[in-house]
Protein backbone atom coordinates (compact mmCIF):
# COMPACT_ATOMS: atom_id res chain seq x y z
CA UNK A 1 0.00 0.00 0.00
CA UNK A 2 2.87 2.55 0.65
CA UNK A 3 4.51 1.61 -2.39
CA UNK A 4 1.19 2.87 -4.28
CA UNK A 5 1.15 5.82 -1.79
CA UNK A 6 4.33 6.88 -2.91
CA UNK A 7 4.28 5.84 -6.91
CA UNK A 8 1.25 8.06 -6.81
CA UNK A 9 3.18 11.06 -5.31
CA UNK A 10 6.21 10.50 -7.72
CA UNK A 11 3.66 10.47 -10.25
CA UNK A 12 2.11 13.77 -9.48
CA UNK A 13 5.72 15.21 -8.82
CA UNK A 14 6.77 14.30 -12.71
CA UNK A 15 3.10 15.33 -14.21
CA UNK A 16 3.57 19.16 -12.60
CA UNK A 17 7.66 19.29 -13.53
CA UNK A 18 6.26 18.06 -16.76
CA UNK A 19 3.57 21.02 -17.17
CA UNK A 20 6.36 23.44 -15.83
CA UNK A 21 8.79 22.27 -18.65
CA UNK A 22 6.42 22.76 -21.61
CA UNK A 23 5.46 26.58 -20.77
CA UNK A 24 7.49 28.60 -23.29
CA UNK A 25 9.52 31.60 -22.27
CA UNK A 26 9.98 34.57 -24.22
CA UNK A 27 13.38 34.57 -26.39
CA UNK A 28 16.16 36.38 -25.27
CA UNK A 29 16.24 39.94 -27.18
CA UNK A 30 19.99 40.40 -28.77
CA UNK A 31 20.95 43.99 -30.35
CA UNK A 32 20.18 43.97 -33.71
CA UNK A 33 23.09 45.85 -35.58
CA UNK A 34 21.95 49.24 -37.10
CA UNK A 35 21.69 49.31 -41.14
CA UNK A 36 24.39 51.40 -42.59
CA UNK A 37 23.82 54.43 -44.37
CA UNK A 38 25.09 55.73 -47.25
CA UNK A 39 28.18 58.17 -47.32
CA UNK A 40 29.82 59.80 -49.84
CA UNK A 41 33.52 59.52 -50.18
CA UNK A 42 33.49 62.91 -52.08
CA UNK A 43 32.30 66.70 -52.50
CA UNK A 44 28.32 66.83 -52.88
CA UNK A 45 26.37 69.25 -54.38
CA UNK A 46 22.91 70.71 -54.18
CA UNK A 47 20.92 70.15 -56.81
CA UNK A 48 21.33 72.66 -59.33
CA UNK A 49 23.78 74.11 -62.26
CA UNK A 50 27.35 74.63 -61.63
CA UNK A 51 30.25 76.25 -63.86
CA UNK A 52 33.29 74.12 -63.07
CA UNK A 53 36.36 73.27 -65.54
CA UNK A 54 34.50 75.98 -68.47
CA UNK A 55 31.80 72.71 -68.30
CA UNK A 56 28.37 73.38 -67.28
CA UNK A 57 27.32 70.05 -64.41
CA UNK A 58 23.80 69.51 -63.60
CA UNK A 59 22.64 67.70 -60.55
CA UNK A 60 19.61 66.50 -60.10
CA UNK A 61 18.58 63.62 -57.54
CA UNK A 62 22.43 63.55 -56.32
CA UNK A 63 23.15 62.45 -60.13
CA UNK A 64 25.29 64.75 -61.50
CA UNK A 65 26.79 64.89 -65.58
CA UNK A 66 27.81 67.84 -68.13
CA UNK A 67 24.88 69.41 -69.61
CA UNK A 68 24.34 68.81 -73.79
CA UNK A 69 20.93 70.33 -74.27
CA UNK A 70 19.44 73.38 -73.18
CA UNK A 71 17.55 72.96 -69.81
CA UNK A 72 14.43 74.94 -69.01
CA UNK A 73 13.59 75.35 -65.11
CA UNK A 74 10.06 76.12 -63.28
CA UNK A 75 10.17 79.62 -63.51
CA UNK A 76 11.08 79.77 -67.55
CA UNK A 77 14.89 80.31 -67.17
CA UNK A 78 17.04 78.69 -69.34
CA UNK A 79 20.57 77.02 -69.17
CA UNK A 80 22.41 76.41 -72.16
CA UNK A 81 25.19 74.02 -72.44
CA UNK A 82 27.94 76.38 -72.85
CA UNK A 83 26.81 78.21 -69.51
CA UNK A 84 24.66 81.24 -71.11
CA UNK A 85 21.63 81.84 -69.43
CA UNK A 86 18.54 83.62 -70.13
CA UNK A 87 16.34 84.49 -67.77
CA UNK A 88 12.66 84.60 -67.62
CA UNK A 89 12.52 88.02 -67.93
CA UNK A 90 14.63 88.39 -71.05
CA UNK A 91 17.87 89.08 -69.73
CA UNK A 92 21.11 87.00 -70.43
CA UNK A 93 24.26 86.29 -67.89
CA UNK A 94 26.99 83.97 -68.67
CA UNK A 95 27.99 81.26 -65.55
CA UNK A 96 31.61 81.93 -64.88
CA UNK A 97 33.67 79.43 -62.85
CA UNK A 98 32.42 78.17 -59.24
CA UNK A 99 28.98 80.06 -60.39
CA UNK A 100 26.08 78.34 -59.32
CA UNK A 101 22.46 78.28 -60.30
CA UNK A 102 19.35 76.31 -58.16
CA UNK A 103 16.78 74.70 -60.11
CA UNK A 104 14.64 77.66 -58.75
CA UNK A 105 16.66 79.92 -60.83
CA UNK A 106 18.11 81.56 -58.00
CA UNK A 107 21.86 82.07 -58.92
CA UNK A 108 24.88 82.37 -56.36
CA UNK A 109 28.16 83.72 -57.42
CA UNK A 110 31.67 82.90 -56.42
CA UNK A 111 32.12 85.95 -54.83
CA UNK A 112 28.84 85.91 -53.01
CA UNK A 113 30.02 82.54 -51.54
CA UNK A 114 33.41 84.10 -50.65
CA UNK A 115 31.41 86.59 -49.17
CA UNK A 116 29.32 84.15 -46.90
CA UNK A 117 32.31 81.80 -46.17
CA UNK A 118 33.67 84.90 -44.65
CA UNK A 119 30.80 86.19 -42.53
CA UNK A 120 31.06 83.00 -41.36
CA UNK A 121 34.25 82.81 -40.20
CA UNK A 122 33.45 86.17 -38.51
CA UNK A 123 30.95 84.78 -36.29
CA UNK A 124 32.94 82.00 -35.30
CA UNK A 125 35.84 83.93 -34.12
CA UNK A 126 33.11 86.08 -32.26
CA UNK A 127 32.32 83.12 -30.45
CA UNK A 128 35.23 82.17 -29.33
CA UNK A 129 36.86 82.73 -25.89
CA UNK A 130 35.45 84.28 -23.26
CA UNK A 131 32.82 86.70 -23.34
CA UNK A 132 34.12 90.72 -21.67
CA UNK A 133 32.07 91.95 -19.10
Amino acid sequence: MKFFVTLAAVMLMAGTLAAQAQTKTPPVRRAVQPKARVVSTGATMKDGFLMKDGKVLETRNAHTGAITAESALVNGTKVQPDGTIMMADGTTVRLQEGDYMSLTGRMTTRAMKAEQDSLQQVQIMKAKGKKKR
